[in-house]
């Protein structure tokens, strides 16, 4: 692996764990250098930081608070 390829990855923490999970990206970067878009993407759909996981993380974040104030709601009528 080059140096300039090793250093980039050395870098990021998060590419180095994504690339010891999935060996198979040494062997890429080896023989195209250049596929680092193809790794930050690869990398962002496995830890779930893309845009789609984003908004449904942040839906389900507004789903739970919605049922916690139903709940509290039911509570206090209750009392």
């Amino acid at each position: 692996m080059r140096k300039e390829t090793y250093d980039y990855i050395k870098r990021q923490k998060k590419l180095r764990s994504f690339i010891r999970e999935n060996p198979i990206w040494y062997r890429k970067l080896s023989r195209n250098p250049a596929e680092y878009n193809s790794l930050e993407s690869e990398a962002k759909i496995y830890f779930k930081q893309t845009v789609p996981h984003k908004v449904q993380k942040l839906n389900q974040s507004l789903e739970m608070a919605s049922f916690m104030l139903q709940m509290y709601q039911g509570m206090r009528q209750s009392d």
